[in-house]
């Protein structure tokens, strides 16, 4: 199959052939006057010439299927043009008719031939064609006048003949030189689509390894060291780290690193000019020459090194730190290694943020958890200091008058008085216990009245203090239901706080809309506090009151604020937004 392939051109010329020599015999019966079949010793001579070159061409078309054959088939054109010229010798007048055969194996031959050895082809076909006519003039028709006419068309006929294999030979050489060169540059785009392509996949699967770490592990140092090795392979370098903050300032450690000695991998470096800038940087830098920034020399395995590319760890406006990845080249990144660098650094923000997140929700939950302690001890104190010493009271005056009934009956109806006063303050007590808990009519006449009713309980209070309610604009305001729960325990939490600490004369509960939130604002006139000596003092209370309120607030998606200061009072205002 390979041979028949090869034989492609040899093939062409062969069903060619074979299509001149019909030709021929369509001109020779033209011609001639006898019969082309059987032939004889008498029949004429281009008869007898025709079946001769018919003869050859079996042969020729036999030849081109026999290995080792190539080089007689390739010679095989000179045969031809004898043949043609002995057709021509022997057509006489009609040697015009056999012009055009010779141009079919001199094309097929120049294609395949330089340019010098077509043009010494195309002279032997000339003298081949020139000695016909020639000879046939001396030999076989000597009497015929012929012009000078004549003699120039067959100049310009061999002319044609010599220079026509020379020109195709020159244009085919041409059309293979530009052929070649495509060849080679389809080759060279194949192979740099080939490279880019397996580019593209090396950083994928980096990609997908990364991500994949990403995905099975809350631990972020693997996520770092993932994305390490995964950039060396994208981007070969000889040192990397990443650069975390230690939580004092202007101070970083290493948190991950590759081909980093023991003493680097346990160093803390205070931030110097080059790594501040890449800090505030949204992008990546890159240092062409490493020598001169004394805060990346003082790691012993970074001297080695000539450039560095510095990434910052950011997310939103947040910077954790920074990925450091450095080379001996001193052109070592290029824009390309830049972005895979800067794409599989993503990875460790990602991984950081959600650490940071992990580590703020486990913060959250302590604090809940110990808010919910505090609720829980408050609540059992109130119920042990209140209804409870109020029930065994009750009980312990049950019993007293039974005795009564017995010893001293006139006396029963005044116990009797007492008791049922008692009973009816401990009721109180009970309701309005439930009602800061959670009221039921918060659920149902909204935040307005539930405030009128609360307040409505402190009117009267031993401390005398006034509290005011002002609603500017807020009584059709409609929050979701949480968020309603949430600032009424906020109000509630604060009023409590002034009745008890502030000795305040006035406490005021303003709420008015604004635009999109609900402002709330709870206001005292009392004794006030320092604000920096009292939160600086949290942990060792064990009381979370005041950051609570901060902190509740923003669960709803809002915030609280609070002001103090001594004898100034103190003012804490609450944003939440309204249901739309």
């Amino acid at each position: 199959m390979n041979r028949w392939r090869l034989l492609g051109g040899e093939r062409f010329y062969t069903f060619a052939r074979w299509l001149t020599i019909l030709l021929l015999f369509a001109v020779t019966s033209f011609l001639t006057d006898g019969p082309l079949w059987p032939v004889s010793i008498t029949s004429p001579p281009l008869v007898i010439v025709l079946w001769a070159y018919t003869a050859f061409s079996l042969l020729a078309t036999v030849t081109t299927f026999i290995p080792g054959a190539a080089p007689l088939v390739s010679m095989a054109y000179l045969v031809d043009l004898m043949f043609i010229s002995l057709m021509a010798f022997f057509g006489g007048e009609q040697i015009v008719i056999f012009f055009p055969l010779y141009l079919l194996p001199l094309i097929n031959a120049a294609i395949r031939q330089p340019p010098a050895i077509s043009l010494l082809s195309g002279l032997v076909a000339a003298v081949f064609y020139i000695a016909a006519f020639i000879g046939w003039r001396r030999i076989l028709a000597p009497d015929v006048a012929l012009g000078l006419l004549d003699y120039v068309a067959l100049g310009l006929r061999g002319l044609t003949l010599s220079f026509v294999p020379w020109i195709t030979s020159g244009l085919a050489e041409r059309w293979s030189e530009s052929n070649r060169a495509s060849v080679v540059q389809a080759r060279q785009e194949a192979e740099q689509a080939l490279t880019e392509a397996r580019a593209y996949r090396d950083q994928m699967r980096s990609l997908y390894e990364v991500a994949y770490t990403l995905s099975t592990t809350v631990d972020y140092r693997q996520v770092l060291e993932a994305t390490l090795r995964e950039s060396r392979k994208l981007t070969p370098f000889t040192t990397g780290m990443v650069l975390l903050s230690s939580g004092k300032p202007d101070e970083l450690f290493v948190a991950a690193s590759q081909s980093v000695s023991i003493v680097d991998q346990t160093r803390r470096i205070t931030v110097g000019r080059a790594l501040a800038t890449a800090l505030r940087s949204p992008e990546a830098s890159i240092i062409s020459d490493i020598s001169h920034e004394a805060d990346l020399q003082s790691f012993e395995s970074l001297r080695a090194c000539r450039s560095a590319c510095l990434m910052p760890l950011r997310a939103n406006l947040r910077t954790y730190g920074l990925m450091v990845v450095a080379s001996d080249s001193p052109t070592a990144f290029t824009p390309e290694q830049v972005e895979n660098l800067t794409a599989l650094a993503n990875y460790a923000i990602i991984a950081l943020h959600n650490a940071q997140l992990i580590f703020d929700l486990k913060e959250e939950r302590n604090k809940l958890i110990s808010k919910e302690e505090e609720v829980r001890h408050q609540l059992a104190r109130d119920l042990h200091d209140g209804p409870a010493q109020a029930l065994a009271a009750i009980t312990m005056n049950a019993e007293f008058i039974k005795r009564l009934l017995e010893r001293d009956p006139s006396r029963v109806n005044e116990e009797l008085d007492k008791l049922s006063a008692l009973a009816k303050r401990t009721t109180y007590e009970v309701r309005t216990m439930l009602f800061e808990l959670r009221p039921l009519v918060l659920e149902t006449q909204g935040l307005k009245v539930t405030l009128e009713q609360y307040l409505e309980r402190f009117k009267g209070n031993n401390a005398g203090t006034a509290i005011v309610l002002e609603t500017d604009g807020a009584e059709d305001v409609h929050l979701e239901t949480k968020t309603e729960g949430t600032l009424f325990n906020i109000i509630q939490e604060a009023v409590n706080n002034a009745l008890k600490h502030a000795k305040a004369k006035h406490i005021w509960v303003r709420m008015r809309r604004d635009g999109r939130n609900l402002v709330a604002v709870v206001q005292d006139d009392g004794v006030g506090f320092d604000m920096q000596s009292v939160l600086s003092t949290y942990e060792r209370r064990g009381s979370f009151g005041l950051l609570n309120i901060d902190e509740r607030a923003r669960l709803v998606g809002g915030s609280a604020e609070m002001e103090s200061a001594l004898g100034k009072g103190t003012k804490v205002t609450i944003v939440v937004p309204i249901e739309q």
